[in-house]
């Protein structure tokens, strides 16, 4: 992303003006974590009317770059713990502040009307298909995904019909849209497809390990509020909103420590 465009970003963030004297929280999110969020959020506003909850969505590495640059941001929820670790070796985040929080797997997505069969992971190698969406190596599902395809021997073949898309959900709606043939894609965004359809259920053993993680951020203007919502997060209910929504339970449960 160009600085404009990492710049823009960070104005959307800033710019909307608060509408009531309510405290407000700003929750940033993977992709494709965004319905599940929007949910939690809106049941966690229900029980605090008091506070006003904002979301913002999309690529863990863009957000937390957002946040390296001063957006305001209380709660990060990345789908790469790495990007959390990040902040922390920024004083940004308390190494006390952050737990994991839910998983994830990969499945293989092809676009309407792909008339090659995929039924094991060499037929992505097959002349048919000429266009694979994935995100960048920076992107949690986009390092995760070339994790699995160069343990098989598939990355470097597929380079050159790599279509690069900005996130998760980007990747998902490439291959609904058929601007690519097909995609490594979460699980949990599977569910969402309209009209492309899962054609390859990536094994247990193979599956890369997909943790997402929430954090708090030292510099929270709401700094109580957000405790609150990250106790939310450590919940019962979440889990069971993130396993309805196509998430995998962390097991055994990860000791989550005092938001």
């Amino acid at each position: 992303m160009s600085f404009r465009a990492t710049f823009i970003a960070l104005a959307l963030l800033v710019l909307p003006a608060r509408l009531s004297g309510a405290e407000e929280i700003i929750v940033a999110a993977a992709a494709s974590l965004r319905e599940p969020i929007q949910e939690l959020a809106a049941s966690f506003a229900q029980q605090h009317p008091e506070l006003e909850i904002r979301t913002a969505f999309g690529s863990s590495s863009t957000l937390a770059r957002q946040i390296r640059l001063g957006a305001p941001i209380d709660i990060f929820i990345s789908a790469d713990e790495r990007w959390v670790l990040d902040l922390v070796e920024r004083d940004l985040v308390a190494a006390e502040a952050y737990f994991p929080l839910a998983g994830n797997r990969l499945v293989i997505l092809a676009r309407p009307g792909f008339g090659a069969q995929i039924q094991e992971p060499k037929d992505l190698l097959s002349p048919t298909l000429k266009r694979f969406a994935l995100p960048s190596a920076a992107v949690p599902l986009g390092a995760y995904a070339r994790q699995w395809l160069e343990s098989n021997a598939m990355l470097e073949p597929l380079e050159s019909r790599l279509i690069t898309t900005e996130h998760a959900k980007a990747t998902l709606f490439a291959v609904e849209a058929g601007h690519a043939d097909a995609a490594l894609i979460y699980a949990s965004d599977a569910r969402y497809a309209t009209k492309a359809a899962v054609v390859l259920e990536i094994p247990s053993s193979e599956q890369p390990t997909i943790i997402y993680s929430a954090a708090r951020l030292r510099r929270s203007h709401a700094s109580a509020a957000a405790a609150r919502f990250m106790a939310m997060l450590g919940g019962p209910e979440v889990g069971e909103t993130l396993a309805a929504a196509g998430f995998v339970p962390l097991s055994p449960p990860t000791e989550r420590p005092s938001p």
